[in-house]
């Protein structure tokens, strides 16, 4: 065990943005191993509390006296949570290594190698704390480091992008916070285990309410249908590392959110057929939505970001199971949609910084060329569809099981169609990703392309360990599985 552990994941990277922020004209390119360094750091101490989660009763404590009024500085690692920071700072290791060489021509490396590890620590943060008010601000902590990330580096309407990205996030983060708000007033605390206990045996009509607000706040983060109208202007302006953040960690804390809050505080809520129901159709919703505009793009990075709405309607339709098995898929598609997804912005990342062209239209006939690049788009585009040996399958899997088991027990023939209407929506993911592998790596090549080849070591070890990390978590799943399904159980 190594002391303050919980404490040093968040400190650690706030510390070196101090030191980046004093010394980084100095350093110049160092800027960004030392960011890779701490993140390398915490992800050695992240991995040695996991393993040893078994000995200690799969739960490790931290709290520390904070404000009297609010409650306890109080930071969880669980089979669930550990799980979620292990893939937030697997994929802020990989990405800030690829930032590398990536930004290297970009202006004031410093202050964005400074923001992204502020950006880390309130990711990882927010999925560690129990105390709602601290939640909050690590909540918070994650929104304003990744504005001024796509402002200042972004592409395109950068400006306007970023504070439509600030608006719709804010407004979501005000909701949440009216239901926090509300919860702290009926039963005098912020601690989510406290809430537990005291909202047990109120009536529906007061958790109702204060439930809701919450959730609006985590589906604006997720971007649920019609929640999601920034988002695809966000991840397809926002520098490229940063919408490899953005996707597959960031807007997924909304849906580990929702289960660890909603099962955790509200039970009485989260086992409601009616609420239930009501959330398997925004997620089936979000899911064709999704996929349908991901057909409609040429703009890769668009593609993608469509892509991760309709993966998010993957994760909800998990949550809305409300089962062991289906909630235990939702956890695993956020994994494998933050390896996967990871993968594919950052192979955009290649396009834009070798090939200058983001346009699949403009792209074809790359696989001869680009061969290890070729293959790891195929991976994580059949990982997103759910596909086996990848470790999709199995968040896809266990999601229409769970779904399934609560439609027959009892037997809800509405619920049930919805499922299955779902199940025929998620082809829609397997289409547009083996269309657009088709469109760019196969078919007549461009002449303006001849002499491509697959990127630099900085960005394709990255790339290549998301993948390879995916088949072998597809493969061999039991070290997610057996961890999420035993905490899991306790929220039942």
């Amino acid at each position: 065990m190594i002391a303050f552990s919980l404490l040093q994941i968040i400190i650690v990277p706030i510390f070196m943005a101090i030191v980046i922020m004093l010394f980084g004209k100095i350093l110049g390119q160092k800027c960004g191993w030392l960011s890779f360094a701490s993140l390398l750091y915490v992800t050695c101490i992240i991995l040695d509390e996991i393993v040893n989660l078994p000995s200690i009763g799969y739960s490790l404590l931290e709290s520390y006296s904070w404000a009297p009024l609010v409650g306890n500085f109080t930071l969880l690692l669980d089979g669930v949570s550990g799980i979620i920071a292990l893939t937030i700072t697997l994929l802020s290791l990989a990405i800030s290594l690829y930032s590398i060489k990536y930004m290297e021509h970009e202006e004031s490396f410093d202050l964005y190698n400074v923001l992204y590890l502020l950006y880390y620590s309130g990711m990882v943060g927010t999925v560690l704390s129990t105390n709602l008010a601290i939640f909050f601000l690590f909540f918070e902590l994650m929104l304003i480091p990744s504005w001024i990330l796509i402002g200042v580096w972004g592409t395109g309407e950068r400006e306007k992008v970023a504070l439509k990205y600030f608006l719709f996030t804010e407004a979501g983060a005000v909701i949440m916070l009216a239901g926090i708000g509300g919860a702290y007033m009926i039963t005098g605390s912020f601690d989510l285990f406290v809430i537990a206990e005291r909202a047990a045996f109120m009536s529906k009509n007061i958790l109702y309410p204060i439930a809701v607000l919450i959730l609006i706040g985590f589906f604006v983060k997720m971007a649920i249908f019609p929640l999601h109208n920034w988002l695809p202007d966000a991840h397809a302006e926002a520098p490229t590392p940063i919408s490899a953040l953005l996707s597959p960690a960031m807007i997924g804390i909304g849906g580990y959110a929702a289960i660890r809050i909603l099962y955790t505080s509200f039970p009485t809520v989260a086992f409601d057929n009616n609420f239930t129901f009501i959330l398997t159709l925004l997620s089936v919703i979000t899911m064709a939505y999704g996929g349908i505009m991901a057909f409609a793009q040429d703009d890769i990075k668009r593609l993608l970001a469509y892509s991760s709405i309709s993966q998010m309607g993957y994760m909800l339709f998990g949550i809305a199971s409300a089962s062991i098995i289906g909630l235990t898929g939702s956890l695993i598609i956020y994994v494998s949609h933050g390896l996967s997804k990871a993968a594919l912005f950052m192979i955009s990342g290649v396009f834009m910084h070798n090939l200058k062209t983001r346009k699949i239209s403009e792209l074809g006939g790359l696989a001869p060329k680009m061969p290890l690049t070729a293959i790891s788009t195929l991976v994580s585009f059949l990982g997103l569809a759910g596909v086996p040996p990848l470790v999709g399958f199995w968040g896809e899997f266990f999601i229409f099981s769970g779904a399934m088991y609560r439609s027959f027990n009892p037997i809800d023939y509405l619920k049930l169609v919805t499922v299955i209407v779902g199940i025929l929506v998620s082809i829609l993911t397997a289409g547009y990703g083996l269309w657009t592998v088709r469109r760019i790596f196969y078919g007549e090549p461009n002449e303006k392309y001849r002499d491509v080849r697959d990127p630099e070591w900085e960005m394709l070890i990255p790339i290549v360990a998301m993948t390879v990390l995916a088949i072998i978590l597809g493969i061999y799943p039991a070290p997610l599985t057996s961890i999420l399904s035993h905490i899991i159980k306790n929220l039942f």
